[in-house]
């Protein structure tokens, strides 16, 4: 079997994070502003902008999915970790119109792997290759 690789670009992967928290760093200063004024404002800008920025720079990097004969292995956002699955772990693979979820064979658990940051294309290539990996392999 050959390695299926999909790279998730970082308008998927990194702007969707970086408006919400733009979003709840402008609310935040806003409570702030209201009971404060400008200088309660600005201090709490001046805590919450490094600490921002510290976060970006320490969980950006590559966004992927990648299927292989050992396993699917995954970083998809911002806030996520990278995730690996040998598929000796699985138990079940349930396709959903939204995510992929994997049940793993001795704890029951179901990670979940969202599909919205693949085009439909993406997603059905990566069905495939899930479904051609998993024939090959016995669970």
């Amino acid at each position: 079997m050959s390695a299926f690789y999909i790279e998730i670009p970082k308008s998927r992967g990194e702007y969707p994070v970086l408006a919400v928290m733009c979003v709840l760093i402008f609310v935040g200063w806003a409570f702030h502003f209201g009971f404060f004024d400008w200088t309660g404002g600005f201090i709490y800008l001046g805590l919450i902008l490094p600490l921002a920025a510290w976060f970006y720079f320490k969980r950006r990097g590559k966004y992927f999915v990648q299927v292989d004969e050992n396993g699917i292995s995954w970083r998809q956002s911002l806030i996520t970790r990278y995730m690996y699955i040998p598929w000796g772990y699985m138990q079940r693979v349930d396709y959903l119109v939204y995510e992929i979820n994997f049940m793993l064979k001795e704890t029951a658990q179901v990670v979940s792997f969202a599909t919205s940051g693949l085009t439909e294309e993406q997603t059905e290539a990566l069905k495939q290759a899930i479904s051609d990996a998993l024939g090959e392999k016995p669970i």
